[in-house]
């Protein structure tokens, strides 16, 4: 059976985070195409396939349904972890803003069990960040993605203790680490909305956003 759609940058670093396991959930499935993937692709063997919307999880039902893997999926409209009536090994997080996505772990903290985390917020990382540190989670991996034109930070976090300082919590210590593919693109990229801001924090983020371009350039980095 061929996979009829393919994954954007975002999503298909998604899944290459995503933890093979015996049960995940989709939190925020939209269309259902990582959930679909997943599921193809036998890296989880049952999902939980979420979202707040009745009418995008029809969405995702229509395709999981045409693949013929609606039997192992869990269908279910709801807000947040509040969904999950059992253990996940591994819970996606994608789409959202940084302060609902902060929102929806802090409510639902007691339901992830030690689940790894994938996560996605599409504006304030750093509040992502600060928050997988206050539920002592450590950020396992970061990578960047780049899809319909703009820059995303896909993170997957693990039960754990760590410590980051405003810097780390800004620029995301596994990407420094590892300046993955895209990391200058996206610090030039970030570098650009931080000079808009006129705030005082925006000029410290524009100064260290600056500082970590320059190592990367001087290092020789892609």
């Amino acid at each position: 059976m061929k996979q009829p759609f393919e994954l954007d940058d975002r999503l298909s670093r998604a899944a290459v985070l995503f933890p093979a396991c015996a049960y995940g959930a989709d939190i925020g499935a939209d269309h259902g195409r990582l959930s679909c993937y997943l599921l193809f692709s036998g890296k989880c063997q049952r999902m939980c396939v979420a979202d707040i919307s009745a009418l995008s999880l029809q969405k995702a039902k229509a395709l999981i349904d045409r693949q013929g893997l609606s039997e192992r999926a869990d269908f279910v409209v709801g807000d947040g972890l509040s969904v999950l009536s059992q253990k996940a090994g591994a819970v996606a997080i994608l789409g959202m803003g940084g302060h609902t996505l902060c929102d929806i772990l802090r409510s639902g903290a007691d339901r992830l069990q030690g689940a790894a985390l994938i996560l996605s917020a599409h504006t304030d990382v750093h509040l992502v960040r600060r928050t997988l540190m206050e539920l002592e989670y450590c950020i396992d991996r970061e990578e960047i993605a780049f899809a319909a034109g703009r820059f995303y930070v896909v993170v997957r976090a693990v039960p754990g203790r760590e410590s980051m300082g405003e810097r780390e919590l800004l620029l995301g210590p596994r990407l420094m680490e590892s300046a993955p593919k895209h990391y200058k693109e996206y610090l030039a990229w970030r570098i650009g909305i931080a000079a808009k801001k006129r705030t005082e924090e925006g000029k410290r983020e524009w100064t260290w956003l600056k500082e970590e371009y320059s190592r990367v350039c001087n290092c020789g980095m892609d």
